[in-house]
Order: C-alpha cells, then sequence, then structure tokens
C-alpha cells in the first residue's frame, strides 16, 4: 500500500556520520544481515553514538530536500507567490504558470520532500527504539531524556509538515483521512490516519518534548551557564541560544564557550521552540484558547520579561542597506544549522532565478521606513536579502556572520505575535490586537500608525504583515492556508485569487498507486 515508504534507506545520515564523521550515500547500511545488525548495534552501544545520531538527523532535516530548500526559500515561496512566475527557478514554474501541480517537474520536488521527511521520521523512531532499551552511560543523568526529547520534537515538527503540505486545512471541516503518523521502527506499511488521530499524536509528542526540556533547558543549561559581558553576567535568551553556553563538566564545572554538545540550543529543538509550535499547531487547529495559552507562556513569561525580543532595525540602516541581519536573530525560536545554505542559494538561483515580485503594494505606506523594504528588498534587481549571506564587512557585529548565515528560521517570534493577535481579535479586543501588530512594526521601523475596526478589517491587516514578515522564508502558504485566505500576494494591487486546490500537494503517485 505504501510502497515510498519500502523504497525510504534508512538510517544512512546517522550511521555514515557515526562511523565516518561526514555525511556521504551508505547504500550498503542496513540492508538485512548479522553483519549489520552489529553495526547498528556498535552504532547506539554509547552516549557518543546516540549523540552522533541525533546530529545526523539534524542535518538530514537542514538539508536542501527539507529545510534547507524546498520548505523555506523553495517550494514553499515559489508557491506562495514570492517569486515572478518567469524567474522562479525552472522546477517551480510550472505550479506557477499552470495553477496546479501537475506538471513533473512539481511531482519530482514534492516526492523529495515526502521521502525526505518519513526518512528522517524513520531515523528518530529507530534513534528512539535504541535509546529506550540502552544501558549506555551517559555523562548527565539528563541527557538520555534531552535526546528523547529531541527526537519527539522533530517527529512531531516532520509530521505537522507533510499534514500542512498535504491535507485539506482543519478550518474547512475536513475531517478525514490524512498521512501517516508513524511511530514504530521498522514500519514499511503505515496507515494513513484521520485528522484529529494525526493532530493528537502530534500534541503528545510535543508536550512530551516541551515537559522533559523545560527543566533542562531553563534549569541546567540556561541558568547554570554564564556569559559575560563587560563583567555582567548576560541572562538574555539570545546568549544561551545563538551564541552558545559554558560547557557543562560532570564534576560540576563549566569551560570552553559553545562548541559542545549541548551548546546552541537555538539550531535545536529546545523548550521554546515546543511551546511555540504547539502554538502554531493549535492555531492550525483554530483551538484559539489552547494557542493563546502557548502564546502566552512565550510572551508573558520570556519576551514580558524581557529574556526575548524582536530583532530592531540597526543604526547603521540608514546609511548601509547590508547592515540588517536578515534571519533577524534573536526571533527563530526554532531553528536548524546549514553551513552551506548560503553557497546552495547562490548556486541555485544562478544570478537569474529568484526574482520577487513588485513589493512596492505589499508595503505601501511605509516604502520609506519599513527594513523589510528598504533594506532587504532591491528594486532594481528584484532580489531579497535573506539567503544570500550577512556580508561581515557591513555588520555591526561581524561574529553575526559565523552564527547567522548557516542558520535556517523555521518558526519565529513574530508569528507568535501573530497567533495572540488573532486570539485577541477573534473575540473583539480588536485594540489589543492592534497594539502587538504595532510592536512587530515598531521593530521593523515602521512610523505610521494602523488601525482596525472590527475581526475583518483586522485580519487584513494582520495578513498584510504575515505576507511581509514571510517573504522567502517558506512560511507564507501555510499561514494563508491555516486561514484559507482567498487571495495571494502576487505583485499586484488586485493581489491572485487563489487557485482551486492550491492549497493542498498531491501526494506522491506512488503513495496512491495501490488505493
Amino acid at each position: 500500500m505504501m510502497p515510498i515508504m519500502k523504497n525510504i534507506k534508512i538510517l544512512p545520515i546517522v550511521l555514515a556520520l557515526f562511523f565516518s564523521g561526514c555525511l556521504c550515500s551508505c547504500n550498503d547500511w542496513l540492508e538485512t544481515g548479522s553483519n549489520d545488525e552489529v553495526l547498528e548495534d556498535d552504532a547506539f552501544s554509547s552516549a557518543k553514538g546516540f549523540r552522533s545520531a541525533l546530529i545526523g538527523i539534524y542535518r538530514l532535516v537542514a538539508s536542501e530536500n527539507l529545510y534547507g530548500q524546498e520548505l523555506t526559500w523553495g517550494l514553499l515561496s515559489s508557491i506562495s507567490w514570492n517569486y515572478q512566475p518567469g524567474y522562479a527557478i525552472p522546477k517551480y514554474r510550472g505550479a506557477l504558470q499552470h495553477d496546479d501541480y501537475t506538471d513533473n517537474n512539481t511531482k519530482t520536488v514534492v516526492s523529495s520532500v515526502w521521502g525526505a521527511a518519513y526518512n528522517a521520521i524513520a531515523n528518530c523512531n529507530n534513534l528512539l527504539k535504541q535509546i529506550e532499551s540502552s544501558n549506555a552511560n551517559f555523562e548527565y543523568t539528563w541527557e538520555k531524556d534531552m535526546i528523547m526529547a529531541e527526537a519527539r520534537g522533530l517527529r512531531a515538527l516532520l509530521h505537522f509538515e507533510m499534514l500542512r503540505l498535504f491535507a485539506p486545512a482543519p478550518i474547512t471541516g475536513y475531517k478525514g483521512t490524512t498521512i501517516p503518523y508513524v511511530t514504530d521502527y521498522p514500519n514499511l506499511l503505515p496507515q494513513h490516519k484521520s485528522m484529529d488521530e494525526v493532530l493528537t499524536s502530534i500534541i503528545e509528542d510535543l508536550e512530551y518534548a516541551k515537559q522533559t526540556l523545560r527543566p533542562i533547558d531553563v534549569d541546567e543549561l540556561r541558568n547554570k551557564s554564564v556569559w559575560i559581558v563587560n563583567g555582567n553576567r548576560m541572562d538574555n535568551i539570545e546568549y544561551v541560544l545563538f551564541q552558545g553556553v559554558l560547557n557543562l563538566k560532570s564534576d560540576g564545572t563549566r569551560e570552553g564557550y559553545g562548541n559542545g554538545f549541548f551548546a546552541f540550543r537555538g539550531y535545536r529543538f529546545n523548550y521554546w521552540g515546543a511551546t511555540a509550535l504547539l502554538a502554531r499547531v493549535y492555531s492550525y487547529m483554530r483551538d484559539n484558547t489552547k494557542a493563546e495559552q502557548y502564546a502566552d507562556t512565550i510572551l508573558n513569561d520570556w519576551v514580558g520579561s524581557d529574556k526575548f525580543h524582536l530583532y530592531s532595525q540597526n543604526p547603521k540602516a540608514a546609511s548601509n542597506p547590508n547592515a540588517i541581519d536578515g534571519k533577524r536573530i534573536p526571533e527563530p525560536l526554532i531553528a536548524f544549522w546549514n553551513d552551506k545554505v548560503c553557497d546552495n542559494y547562490t548556486s541555485a538561483i544562478s544570478k537569474i532565478y529568484n526574482r520577487i515580485v513588485n513589493l512596492q503594494y505589499l508595503f505601501d505606506g511605509d516604502l520609506s521606513d519599513d527594513y523589510r523594504y528598504t533594506n532587504l528588498y532591491n528594486s532594481s534587481n528584484y532580489r531579497y536579502r535573506v539567503w544570500d549571506g550577512q556580508d561581515a564587512s557591513y555588520s555591526t557585529n561581524n561574529s553575526i556572520v559565523n552564527y547567522s548565515n548557516p542558520l535556517i528560521p523555521v518558526l519565529e517570534l513574530p508569528e507568535i505575535y501573530l497567533i495572540k493577535a488573532e486570539c485577541l481579535a477573534a473575540r473583539g479586543e480588536i485594540a489589543g490586537a492592534v497594539a502587538l501588530l504595532k510592536e512587530i512594526r515598531d521593530a521593523r521601523g515602521c512610523t505610521n500608525s494602523i488601525s482596525a475596526s472590527d475581526y475583518d478589517s483586522f485580519m487584513e491587516k494582520l495578513v498584510n504583515e504575515a505576507n511581509r514578515d514571510f517573504i522567502a522564508r517558506g512560511q507564507t502558504w501555510h499561514f494563508l492556508k491555516k486561514l484559507n485566505w482567498p487571495k495571494l500576494y502576487n505583485g499586484t494591487p488586485a493581489n491572485k485569487t487563489v487557485p482551486d486546490g492550491w492549497y493542498v500537494l498531491p501526494m506522491p503517485d506512488s503513495e496512491t498507486a495501490y488505493y
């Protein structure tokens, strides 16, 4: 029934990483036979093996078929109409020109996304299976729990991506069969589950990750870290997430900055990311009560206590557009790492492709001060500077190049503001909702005021803000689908009517061939 699942090569990334220290093709790994069982047992015989396995999964998740391209600046930004159809990368052009997903290039891309996601999920499941029965000697009492929580968090994230891509949004009322939610390893013929079953499993995995990671990320790694600037201890989360923590040692001492397994939590699945993803999931389900609850955890407990903040306009921006960090650290709550992502982007666009649609109408009223337009958008060559890479010669802090250029944002703080604002507007608190949008706009450099008189007029403002903030980041299509929004911004004042079926990608042919 599921031949594509049979064809997935289980654990090539993880075992290659463990045994050779690099990512390479390993068709010989895990073929049936006793020798391969020995190899797998060897890989998972120590804490180091489990660490390597987890990092291998992260590398797979950050690869081009997933967040390294297709789920960010590639397929998802293309079908969001962020790019001019005639200047999109050729493999995305057919969908834009024909308003459907039936051409062979699109099918190939979609199949690669599906296969890569379920391969990563299989890696998660095998790691979980191995670690649950492991007697490996972990350095810290909580390390095993941390690895399990990250694996389950990644499993939930990837299933949620597949659900959003390949099934109708809950707002449509659809309750039927969707995707497989795979938790066993191996499982070559998984059954497709209903919408409710998949969402329930996603939430169970995320709740486990959130509850398990909180004492680790907050009490252990954050509260016991030391980051000194000019003699003062810095406890802003951004220092812990994106500039590392002092390495922990089993005797309680700490040494080194940010080069250990427990450092740079911003590039791994962490407590704040799990909380934010729960807000996103419940918002997608149209459960505003729960969505607001998790959004409030981020906004009240962390932003409100000045431990998180929106990325504000760089003071050098007025004289130098390149001074803005297109990745907007410290806003990412879930992010991954691929040190080739900027090079891959530059190579893929080949100085010709990925021209952004005309943004003048989208930024109307803020053309002179919103840095998303003035600094990130080049109206002469229609490029949008997020994935080109930060130029060290233009940065106020040259070290930003080291931790921004490889970063792949997946879920960012402004989306939590948008979720909270929609919840307020839905119960008639329009002024409070507008105030939250103003916070985002203020951070982006906007000086003009905005207003709304009711829910519908506010939602127009909210969608405009989402369209601005998600350019070339892979979230526009998802956000509009969640709302079943009828228009796509395509560079014209009238926008584009969403084509029939646009919000559901077709499952790979091999996935439905035996129905």
